[in-house]
């Protein structure tokens, strides 16, 4: 069994920082890169793989929209190969590729470009439950990843995967059924008593501690305050009252990235691009061009938009800096009418101007 876990895809409802099964992720992978060929656009998301132990096994970055590969899996399986790693760890890299190879349907390993225009088949992930879907994009705060994790809880002694299994589907179980009903506590009393936890197990109780407005104990889980800052800005939970929520934990356990972040927010735009030292995600590279085609500051929108992958993102900018220069024309035509006091062709100037002012001002 294999796990994959995306960070950064820009898309409403798909599940960031959720480790979904394989299968799973090379379909909803699949039908955001079909939706982005089909609206022109482009963007990059990193995602890491994981095996039944938990073990991170793969890290890259599937590029959305782009003609390169048609799904994941080509993807995967054209670059693994290409990795050099040590002669010890070559068993690795070939359970990974047989793995991939057993887990990915047919169609999808004949697949090409032009074939991501058609929907992908449905009943390729048939064995996924309409419940288990369901719970993937509508429960705040406990997702299908604490169901699947019933399959793969790590104890903190050497077990078996036979064991591991008997025991997390037998006391475990319960915990998480409890968790998704809303009654959270005894998951995360249980939680807590583990000496190591899993990136969702991770996630979950974070999101538990911030809920309850208790940042130490959040920072504490991973000791990295940004690690908590952006699972604000990711999770579900948090989307009626994010900025309120990151506003509180930022005075407690301050961050450049946070700072940032909370000024975009605020729509504080000239405070977020002046913030210095920040970690630029993908969102984030693409919240800094917004915030300079905001600013109007066509040079730095120029330079910020060559780091991003999203078309409609550069299209906005190609805009503001033809814009730009209509109106430097405009400015240039209205000085020299002004010299001549042509009150007449000076009004036509002033509101073909401010048309185009109004048309930069519209872009963001």
């Amino acid at each position: 069994m294999l796990f994959v876990r995306f960070t950064d895809v820009p898309k409403e409802g798909f599940p960031n920082y959720e480790r979904l099964p394989y299968e799973e992720a090379l379909l909803l992978s699949m039908q955001v890169h079909q939706e982005a060929q089909q609206a022109h656009e482009r963007f990059a998301s990193e995602f890491r793989i994981f095996d039944d132990a938990d073990q991170l096994v793969y890290k890259g970055t599937f590029h959305f929209g782009d003609t390169t590969y048609p799904n994941l899996y080509q993807q995967l399986k054209e670059r693994i190969p290409r990795i050099r790693i040590r002669k010890e760890d070559a068993t690795k890299k070939i359970l990974l590729l047989e793995n991939l190879e057993r887990l990915t349907p047919e169609s999808y390993k004949t697949m090409t470009t032009a074939a991501t225009q058609q929907h992908p088949d449905m009943t390729h992930v048939s064995r996924l439950r309409r419940g288990q879907r369901r719970l993937v994009y509508g429960v705040s705060g406990v997702s299908l990843l604490l169901l699947g994790a019933l399959s793969i809880v790590q104890l903190t002694q050497p077990d078996s995967p036979s064991n591991v299994r008997a025991a997390s589907s037998g006391d475990w179980q319960p915990l998480y059924e409890a968790a998704l009903t809303g009654e959270t506590d005894p998951l995360v009393e249980r939680l807590e008593k583990r000496k190591s936890l899993n990136d969702e197990q991770q996630q979950f109780l974070i999101t538990q501690y911030v809920e309850k407005q208790d940042y130490d104990q959040a920072v504490a889980v991973t000791n990295d305050p940004i690690d908590v800052e952006t699972i604000i800005m990711q999770s579900k939970p948090f989307a009626k009252d994010r900025q309120e929520t990151l506003q509180a934990f930022q005075a407690v356990h301050p961050t450049d990235e946070g700072a940032f972040d909370l000024a975009i927010l605020e729509k504080d735009y000239k405070r977020a691009v002046s913030i210095p030292d920040v970690e630029m995600t993908t969102a984030r590279k693409e919240a800094k061009t917004r915030a300079y085609i905001a600013l109007k500051e066509v040079t730095k929108a120029q330079e910020s938009v060559k780091l991003v992958q999203d078309e409609q993102l550069k299209q906005q900018v190609g805009t503001l800096v033809q814009l730009d220069e209509e109106i430097q024309a405009l400015e240039d035509q209205k000085r020299q009418l002004s010299e001549k006091t042509d009150k007449k062709e000076l009004e036509k100037l002033n509101e073909s101007l401010e048309a185009k002012q109004r048309q930069a001002s519209s872009l963001f």
